[in-house]
């Protein structure tokens, strides 16, 4: 257990990343393997789903209505009536929230001195899925409501529902699993423990998040697209719509079991880090001495806070997140504006 001192002390956002990275390439097969075992048979339903019901390409038709437009965009992107499309999100949403357990666990054994082996992780998690799923669910429907409370209430809403659903889906969703799997909390208690989590750290955890999202982008999203456009273009117009998803989804395949795990690993040592800065965390673990390991965790967490309600001053915060995407947004369009009034000779 010498690790544990210098493991578990405060990271900056570059020390945090050095070391989930090289705990990462440590234990890449393992970590690797974790996910394929979850991401390949749910990548193989998806396809099966496509190829069994493939789904109507996007045609362009002037006369169409915004509606019809939006019904045949979401028809083509998936998510129309076909049911093996659906099937196959329903199994990949199971099987990922799994992977996702098996994963945080293994990271947490390997972080504190505990090896563990890859089957070994999914044995170790229990119901640890099913509640993450669960959480899953609930945390989905918790930001259709903030949504709505985003549109209908007037002024407040209008403010600071934006702000909520930008954090909540940024920060607060991804901490459930630590909690659930470490913690071994409930759904409804996960959600509430990373919420409070989450707010003790509100605008570095905001930083964190974001690079590591805009770092996903540029690992998975822009190779995955360029992949496919580079396909189309040398083979093509003969490739349908179907098979051009296909080829897609093999890529977003291969490119997710590389960035998956590290991105899981970042967010499991950004739980060990906000709770050393807050909580103690390392003096608790160091008192269990030899015995801590994963399956100890529960023993260290705090009672949950029941004051789940934000302080003004993060309603305040999240007023500002708000007024700084409209403010995005609304440069955004004036740039592709200006750029189209440029191109157009006026």
């Amino acid at each position: 257990m010498t690790a544990l001192p210098n493991n578990l002390q405060p990271l900056s956002m570059s020390q945090l990343l050095d070391r989930a990275i090289r705990l990462y390439r440590n234990n890449f097969l393992i970590f690797v393997g974790i996910v394929a075992i979850a991401q390949i048979p749910a990548t193989a339903v998806n396809m099966l789903g496509l190829w069994l019901a493939p789904t109507p390409q996007l045609a362009f038709d002037p006369t169409a209505s915004i509606t019809d437009v939006w019904l045949q965009t979401l028809e083509s992107s998936g998510f129309g009536s076909n049911p093996w499309v659906w099937l196959g999100r329903l199994v990949t949403l199971l099987l990922v929230q799994l992977a996702t357990a098996a994963l945080t666990k293994a990271v947490a054994e390997n972080y504190l001195g505990h090896k563990i082996d890859l089957f070994g992780a999914y044995r170790k998690i229990g119901r640890s899925g099913l509640v993450l799923l669960l959480a899953t669910f609930i945390g989905i429907f918790f930001i259709i409501a903030l949504v709505i409370w985003w549109v209908i209430v007037p002024c407040l809403g209008w403010f600071t529902g934006l702000g909520m659903v930008f954090f909540f889906g940024l920060v607060v969703l991804p901490l459930v699993a630590p909690v659930v799997v470490l913690e071994r909390r409930s759904a409804i208690e996960a959600l509430q423990r990373a919420w409070d989590l989450a707010r003790r750290r509100f605008w570095w955890l905001i930083g964190f998040m974001l690079l590591l999202g805009i770092f996903g982008q540029i690992v998975v999203t822009g190779p995955a697209v360029l992949s496919v456009f580079i396909i189309n273009s040398v083979v093509g117009s003969s490739v349908s719509a179907t098979t051009s998803t296909l080829i897609q989804q093999v890529i977003g395949l291969l490119l997710n079991l590389i960035y998956l795990p590290l991105q899981l690993t970042c967010v499991t040592l950004l739980y060990f880090d906000v709770r050393v800065r807050t909580e103690g965390f390392d003096l608790a673990l160091l008192a269990l001495s030899d015995q801590a390991d994963a399956e100890t965790l529960s023993t260290t967490a705090p009672p949950l806070n029941k004051t789940a309600i934000p302080r003004w001053e993060e309603i305040g915060y999240f007023a500002l997140i708000t007024i700084a995407i409209a403010t995005l947004y609304i440069a955004l369009v004036l740039a592709i504006l200006v750029i189209t009034l440029g191109f157009s000779g006026f």
